[in-house]
């Protein structure tokens, strides 16, 4: 129980941290001019953002469930075993509340919005990074809802416009034997990683680098 709370506490701070540090993104954002150049500008930064967030949360549910174990020191526990619970109840998730689906998100992405916010380098990294986050914190709540008996009425609207992940297009991760569909903000990127086989050549690299095989059956 006391280990718990302490985790609450750090995803917290994390969520918290997020939040503090997006406020001067938004800012400098809100300052720029709404002329045409500068909303294409703009537009064109949230839509790579978006992608990105995406790409980023295939490479990590690929790699945490392919590489090491739930015991494993220090990432085990916060990292791997969520993503290996997921396999054995995928509705577990659906059960969790807001903290634990964003806190470890949150931890991630803190540091890239600090070095945007000491370092300042223009309009459309702004707007990149920030569309990112907002993509990254909401990945594993839009993952949930892929897999929950009932989602918000919002939000079933976005995966019927394939905006968000769609259950149908998630669902052919969870089938026996399929090592692919990854990325699970949008499941835009899934043609693209799956295609070509980005993962899988990403896995030889690991593995001839010693990077330990998981032995679980995910």
């Amino acid at each position: 129980m006391r280990g718990r709370r302490r985790l609450e506490l750090l995803e917290g701070s994390a969520v918290a941290a997020c939040v503090a540090l997006a406020v001067p993104i938004v800012g400098r954002l809100r300052t720029q001019p709404l002329d045409l150049a500068t909303s294409f500008l703009v537009g064109l930064a949230v839509l790579a953002g978006y992608l990105a967030a995406d790409l980023v949360s295939g490479l990590v549910h690929w790699f945490c469930d392919r590489f090491f174990e739930e015991d494993t020191p220090l990432i085990g526990r916060v990292l791997i075993q969520p993503f290996r619970e997921h396999h054995r109840d995928p509705r577990a998730m659906t059960r969790h509340g807001f903290l634990e689906l964003t806190g470890n998100s949150c931890l991630g992405l803190a540091p890239v919005l600090f070095l945007v916010v000491r370092w300042p380098a223009g309009t459309f990294l702004d707007a990149l990074v920030l569309a990112f986050g907002v993509g990254v914190v909401a990945t594993n709540l839009l993952h949930k809802w892929a897999h929950a008996v009932e989602a918000p009425a919002a939000v079933r609207w976005l995966q019927r416009q394939r905006l968000v992940l769609a259950p149908e297009g998630h669902a052919v991760h969870h089938r026996a034997g399929f090592g692919g569909a990854y990325c699970v903000t949008t499941g835009w990127m899934n043609p693209v990683t799956d295609r070509l086989g980005i993962f899988a050549g990403l896995g030889r690299a690991l593995a001839a680098l010693g990077v330990p095989r998981t032995t679980s059956d995910v």
